[in-house]
């Protein structure tokens, strides 16, 4: 395998439309011809306690991403298991690929540097953070150059609509029998209610 990849890797509890407006954002204004949305077994910097099976999210970023053919679900954090790491992740694929981009939120630029080997993370990929509009610009723009700098980063910014709401919410709103589908695809909203991710029954059980 070779040629250009973009990878975005998440906790995807749940997918929803923001997430998939990133990748769209990246593949049209840099030209990204495959992009892998890349579900993690167990995050390393996030609460494990409230996220639902690996199997339930790879079902629906699968869902989520369907009408894309330039989008393809990857298992390979999870089918390491345990906690995955970025650095480990790119450590597999670089040598796959002529260049990776690395896809995230724009938030992720104020704690890379406390990632696991963050200049091995600079080193072997492109950094695309997406801008949701939410920090200012030139915030953005100076924590890029600081770590552009710091790293001898390849680092851009993507511009992307603002999608004012987060997987937490959407929990939150799935848990109290609100619609979800605005904001996660009826697909993905339909797979939810199907198996009763999310409501207090499935935490408790």
């Amino acid at each position: 395998m070779s040629g250009i990849v973009g990878i975005m890797g998440g906790t995807f509890n749940p997918v929803h439309n923001g997430h998939i407006a990133i990748a769209k954002a990246a593949h049209e204004q840099f030209n990204i011809p495959y992009i892998l949305v890349m579900p993690s077994y167990s995050p390393a910097y996030k609460d494990n306690s409230n996220i639902v099976s690996a199997t339930h999210r790879c079902n629906m970023v699968s869902l989520a991403i369907k009408d894309y053919d330039y989008m393809e679900l990857s298992t390979l954090e999870i089918e390491r298991g345990g906690r995955t790491y970025t650095a480990d992740t790119l450590k597999l694929l670089k040598d796959d690929y002529d260049k990776i981009y690395f896809i995230i939120g724009a938030d992720s630029l104020f704690t890379l540097n406390t990632w696991y080997k963050p200049d091995y993370i600079c080193a072997n990929c492109h950094i695309l953070a997406a801008n949701r509009d939410e920090h200012p610009l030139d915030e953005l723009i100076k924590r890029r150059d600081w770590l552009i700098d710091k790293y001898n980063a390849h680092i851009d910014l993507i511009s992307c609509d603002d999608y004012p709401f987060s997987s937490t919410f959407i929990r939150d709103e799935a848990a109290a029998g609100h619609n979800i589908s605005p904001f996660v695809g009826n697909a993905v909203a339909g797979y939810i209610a199907d198996n009763g991710l999310y409501n207090k029954k499935f935490f408790t059980a």
